[in-house]
């Protein structure tokens, strides 16, 4: 099932799957900012995670994924 999804057959994604566990009032919550930006929570999670891998990225905290310390940049 590499170009479907688990949810949505023959939806094509190469992105990974991720699956968390939420309490059912931090999910409620997070319906209501996805949908106050007319996202659902799957985009708006990613949204998230994504600025916070990139603050980290400029603060120093952590290095991109095309690089390795040890190599420089690939």
């Amino acid at each position: 099932m590499d170009t479907e999804t688990a949810y949505y057959p023959g939806m094509a994604t190469d992105k990974a799957k991720l699956m968390v566990y939420l309490d059912p009032a931090c999910k409620d919550g997070l319906g209501k900012l996805a949908a106050l930006e007319n996202r659902s929570m799957s985009n708006y999670v990613e949204t998230l995670i994504l600025e916070a891998v990139n603050r980290a990225i400029a603060e120093g905290k952590i290095q991109p994924a095309d690089t390795d310390p040890e190599e420089g940049e690939k």
